[in-house]
């Protein structure tokens, strides 16, 4: 009799597990075929065994949506759900764990045989919900209802405003609007829909249409999406827009308490009308499964609800364009050799860069402050050039004639053709390169140009079309003189110091000022010869090396001329060539001088006085005798030594 039994038992359970690979039999279900409970005990194990043997396909619990370019576990478990369907076949070779467009196209045919739409290939909320996964653990983000626990359920919903927006942009995404707080009473929970409603509040001049505003709603547990709905979906009943959202993997133990949140996707392009007006999105009711199985519903005893706003990205305030200077190089003062008579092409007159937040940003136009000292700005140059990246963007050869204004102001206009845009988080470099005309052509040795480009050169627009106001725009870049010569010489500034020799505090011996200027002298065409030794104090050429002048607090040199000056020395640091008192400088070559001045001025009372030196020219010749040329150096803020306060 025994033995008729159990093989009685061992058609049940050869039945059950060819009925069921891919999940074990639980014990009551073994129970409700009369079995005793150590019999259904003992083939419950038989067929647990039998099930983990017979299955490849492992039950998992999804956690999150799945879409191109996700890797994972969950992945895996997917692809072998697809591949177990008949609906995936991986190349040989091809490791599984990708979500690749094999994945995608698989997963579109399983969720046609499911009458999921869209079958678009994409792993969200409604597909996770069509696969049951009996016997899997369940931890909030886990679906499935099976595991919970406990009698007959409730739950307790407050309203929680932290962690909510009540701002939203154009085209933002998943913005928490309302925020609530579900607690579990008697048993575990899941949460299986979210009924909400959304009602127009705002001014009679902007839309009481929803998907004006919005493009979808959603039902977060924390930060992971657990249900999600159209906004087309949403039933309207006088202006009032509502839905029940249907929930997956939102479970609550008990005794616990889980935030959730209603959040929405704006849409990208709201009219101008609209932005600035209110809504109203408020709690409805929530339907849950407790731990024996009802389907219960909480209907919202209290009014929770929250009012929010739309905003263009313009007028949030969260845009920023900086300007900034790039290469100082390029924008300090220096000298440029040009020809004769040639044009001198690609000369990098300015480099700055551009830094976007808050939002891609396009360019349609920038405009550039140009000056000029000698020529005019088009003497000098004939074809301005605007570089990104290293790239030509605009071109202003046509609008560039030959004038005597020595003031202007460039603009490109065409940007927007060119597809000019700096990205969110990106810092963009731009360079404005021109051509300089040949020395015969109108300018003369020493001519500059100088470049500025501030917030209202930028006109530009954020990523859905609006104009980003200047309130937006921060930073400048300047390019100082840029000096161009055919012959000569050019000078830079290498270093500075100031200091003062304490002495007797009295009329008799006073307090001496020391001053250091170290300076670069380059050669342009042809070999220059700069003489050492004594320097000459004052502005007019001399035959000696170098002119200085001392400048007192308000930067004037000629009330300072009276004093003593003990000490004015030009030595060699490096480079050139020993030609007696002279160094000679090859063309094309560098030399580096020192000039050093001790200055007592005439001071009349027991007094301190600030006092400054600055390089005022460099006087060369082209052979080996008096230096007969004088080269002014300019700007002078860039030649002279910081302050010291020189007393009796």
């Amino acid at each position: 009799m025994l033995k008729k039994l159990l093989g009685a038992f061992a058609v049940v359970a050869l039945t059950l597990v060819v009925a069921s690979s891919a999940s074990a039999i639980t014990v009551s279900e073994l129970k409700a075929l009369g079995l005793t409970d150590a019999q259904a005990e003992a083939i419950a194990a038989v067929l647990g065994a039998s099930a983990s043997q017979n299955s490849s396909v492992t039950c998992t619990a999804y956690t999150r949506d799945l879409t191109i370019g996700s890797t994972g576990s969950d992945v895996v478990a997917l692809q072998d759900m697809l591949i177990a369907n008949g609906n995936l076949v991986m190349p040989a070779g091809v490791s599984k764990g990708y979500f690749g467009a094999l994945t995608q196209s698989a997963l579109a045919k399983y969720q046609v045989a499911n009458m999921i739409a869209p079958p678009a290939g994409y792993f969200g909320p409604i597909t996770r919900a069509s696969i049951k996964c009996s016997g899997s653990t369940t931890t909030p983000g886990s679906s499935n209802s099976g595991d919970l626990e406990g009698g007959a359920g409730d739950i307790t919903v407050s309203e929680k405003s932290s962690g909510t927006e009540d701002e939203i942009l154009e085209g933002e995404e998943e913005v928490p609007v309302l925020g609530f707080e579900v607690e579990a009473e008697g048993s575990d929970v899941s949460l299986t829909s979210v009924k909400v409603s959304f009602d127009y509040t705002g001014a009679s001049a902007g839309s009481d249409k929803l998907d004006r505003y919005v493009d979808e709603v959603q039902i977060m547990l924390g930060d992971e999406v657990v249900g999600s709905a159209d906004v087309d979906s949403f039933n309207e009943n006088s202006d009032v827009y509502s839905e029940s959202i249907q929930i997956d993997g939102a479970v609550i133990r008990e005794d616990d308490k889980e935030k959730l949140y209603v959040s929405i996707t704006a849409t990208n392009n709201i009219d101008s009308d609209d932005l600035g007006e209110d809504w109203n999105v408020e709690l409805d009711q929530i339907r849950f499964e407790d731990g024996e199985g009802a389907i219960l519903t909480d209907s919202i005893s209290s009014t929770i609800d929250a009012t929010f706003t739309f905003e263009d990205l313009s007028t949030s305030g969260d845009i920023k364009l900086d300007i900034n200077e790039d290469d100082e190089t390029i924008n300090a003062a220096h000298s440029v050799q040009v020809d004769d008579s040639d044009d001198t092409n690609d000369v990098e007159v300015l480099s700055f860069t551009l830094d976007a937040e808050g939002s891609d940003i396009f360019l349609n136009e920038l405009s550039f402050d140009i000056t000029s000292t000698g020529a005019g700005i088009t003497e000098i140059a004939n074809d301005f050039r605007l570089m990104m990246d290293g790239e030509e963007v605009g071109n202003l050869a046509s609008s560039t004639a030959s004038s005597s204004a020595t003031t202007g102001t460039f603009v490109f206009n065409d940007l927007d053709d060119d597809d000019v845009v700096i990205e969110e988080g990106d810092s963009v470099t731009f360079e404005l390169v021109a051509d300089i005309n040949d020395i015969e052509g109108g300018f003369s040795d020493g001519d500059t140009l100088g470049v500025s480009l501030d917030e209202d050169g930028v006109d530009a627009e954020d990523q859905n079309g609006d104009t980003v106001t200047t309130a937006d725009i921060s930073g400048s870049a300047d390019s100082s003189d840029i000096e161009f010569l055919a012959s000569g010489i050019s000078v830079e500034t290498d270093s500075t110091d100031a200091d003062v020799d304490t002495k007797v505090s009295d009329v008799a011996t006073d307090d001496e000022g020391r001053f250091e200027v170290v300076f670069v002298v380059k050669a342009v065409d042809e070999a220059a010869y700069i003489e050492l030794g004594a320097a000459t104090q004052g502005t007019t050429e001399s035959d000696t090396g170098v002119n200085f002048v001392i400048q007192d607090a308000d930067n004037s040199y000629a009330a300072t001329t009276t004093g003593a000056i003990s000490l004015s020395d030009v030595t060699r640091v490096t480079g050139g060539s020993v030609s007696g008192e002279f160094i000679k400088v090859n063309a094309g070559s560098e030399a580096t001088f020192k000039l050093v001045v001790n200055f007592n001025p005439a001071h009349t009372t027991a007094t301190s006085e600030a006092y400054r030196l600055r390089l005022y020219s460099v006087n060369f010749a082209a052979t080996a005798a008096n230096a007969t040329d004088q080269q002014v150096l300019t700007p002078e803020v860039d030649y002279r030594t910081g302050s010291v306060s020189i007393g009796n």
